[in-house]
């Protein structure tokens, strides 16, 4: 199927503009005019702050338990038979 795109949109070009398109920009310039200005802004600081300060109060209420490192054999599992502590042992 082929289609050249320049006669589409020549067809296109040709049509009337569809008629809910008639005072689309008036009507879009009334919404944000009468939306007050600064609102979403605020609501986010607002909620950013609120969110810190229970995430604070949460963290000295309920403090995250101790951290302790394990021990950790670098080569794998100690084992008795090493030859290391067999070497020990001896003495």
């Amino acid at each position: 199927m082929t289609m050249d795109i320049d006669n589409a949109l020549g067809r296109i070009a040709g049509q009337a503009p569809h008629p809910g398109l008639d005072g689309l920009e008036d009507r879009v310039m009334t919404i944000i005019a009468d939306r007050p200005a600064g609102t979403t802004a605020l609501r986010t600081t607002i909620a950013g702050a609120a969110f810190a300060l229970l995430l604070g109060v949460g963290s000295v209420i309920y403090p995250a338990p101790e951290a302790r490192a394990k021990e950790m054999a670098p080569f794998g599992i100690p084992g008795p038979l090493a030859p290391s502590t067999l070497l020990l042992g001896a003495e």
